[in-house]
């Protein structure tokens, strides 16, 4: 898995509106080759960070 500094550049690549198209489906593989899904990808968008803590009960 790439280094967190990767997984931000990635989705800062996403969410800025002058990357171009290429530089975006780069950095969307990037995200699920490191085992981000899609709707994990739009939760890191719409809060701005790739750390996601999800609580559940065991």
């Amino acid at each position: 898995m790439p280094s967190i500094s990767y997984l931000n550049k990635a989705l800062q690549i996403l969410s800025n509106r002058d990357s171009t198209k290429d530089a975006k489906l780069v950095a969307r593989q990037l995200l699920h080759n490191s085992g981000f899904t899609d709707e994990d990808i739009y939760d890191c968008l719409k809060q701005g960070s790739i750390i996601r803590i999800t609580i559940f009960e065991a």
